[in-house]
């Protein structure tokens, strides 16, 4: 995790991009970086969009070298995806609250009762991708990697698919007995208005043109079908803190870095309403930071925040008090 750049697998050139979502070319550099991650050469700034405020990455990798970006390591493209159905409490309020074919419903004076209980059992980070079953209970993962998180709603009782790029992502879901799509969005063989729900879990800033795969999902979702988005927080405090060292950067694999304001603008200008919004903590996006800066500075001081359960917990605490902690999730319907 140095600035010493490795020699790329495959093609690399990277070009200079206007915003994505208002096409303005004038921007502002408010960060520098490079690859931390696997050492791919070239330096990345990080700028701001003078018209709107939207952060991207500029200069890109182009269209011919977003493969090389990814090497064969890549975490979310590894491992065999398996899930169990929810149980205990979980499963009880899924059944009564968000309408899953898990069980029988408690009767009315029961459900009322456990509201408080069930809010606070629903609004935990694990459970957030529960996202309520309606129509016919059909959903879509946008960049699933494997399919862990498709297996698991699989699980659920949804009639649950993904669509990744990478073929020996798609290979290990499909091995796994998932419906697993090879390809992206816009530009996938689907039929329109077929979907109750589309997910994208840390994909949306990966994305060269998120306004279009917005697009494209919209065309997908029945009237009213939800859509949720995940992804680092370019607002969290830890952004603020650590500035081009902050681990949510990712340069230059995440083109594109939003606020909650940036993203709830883009959502709506492709057709969304937003529903919620949630800060949510990642304390492993702090570990990591100290982690690369111990790597990359030699100071065993890094080293040793890096370590510690208490600072690193702490730190991710106050982001989450303020409101802007390291991730965020948005549910949106749309309209």
């Amino acid at each position: 995790m140095t600035d010493n750049p490795t020699q790329p697998d495959g093609p690399w050139q990277t070009r200079d991009v206007p915003c994505d979502y208002c096409g303005s070319e004038a921007a502002d550099v408010v960060r520098t970086g490079f690859d931390r991650v696997h050492g791919l050469p070239g330096r990345f700034n990080v700028v701001v969009c003078r018209a709107c405020g939207l952060a991207r990455t500029n200069p890109q990798p182009t269209t011919e070298s977003l493969g090389t970006a990814y090497p064969k390591s890549y975490g979310p493209h590894q491992g065999r995806p398996h899930a169990a159905a929810p149980r205990g409490f979980l499963r009880w309020t899924l059944v009564n609250y968000r309408g899953y074919p898990l069980g029988r419903r408690a009767p009315a004076a029961v459900r009322w009762l456990m509201r408080p209980a069930a809010g606070l059992a629903l609004g935990r980070r694990r459970v957030l991708g529960y996202l309520p079953q309606e129509g016919g209970g059909r959903l879509l993962d946008f960049g699933c990697g494997t399919g862990t998180y498709v297996a698991r709603m699989a699980a659920a009782g949804w009639q649950a698919e993904g669509i990744d790029l990478g073929p020996e992502a798609v290979r290990a879901g499909r091995e796994a007995g998932l419906v697993i799509h090879q390809g992206t969005l816009p530009g996938a063989d689907l039929p329109p208005e077929s979907f109750d729900a589309v997910t994208m879990w840390a994909s949306i800033e990966h994305l060269p043109s998120p306004m279009a795969t917005l697009g494209a999902i919209r065309t997908l979702l029945r009237p009213g079908g939800r859509l949720l988005v995940s992804c680092p927080s370019f607002g969290s405090l830890s952004a603020a803190w650590f500035g081009s060292a902050w681990y949510g950067l990712d340069l230059p694999r995440h083109l594109t870095h939003f606020t909650p304001g940036t993203l709830r603008q883009m959502l709506e200008k492709a057709g969304f309403e937003v529903e919620r919004t949630w800060s949510v903590r990642r304390p492993g996006f702090i570990r990591r930071t100290f982690a690369q800066l111990a790597d990359e500075r030699g100071r065993t001081v890094y080293r040793w925040l890096s370590r510690s359960r208490f600072i690193v917990g702490l730190l991710s605490l106050v982001g989450l008090l303020a409101r802007r902690a390291d991730e965020m999730v948005v549910v949106a319907r749309r309209t």
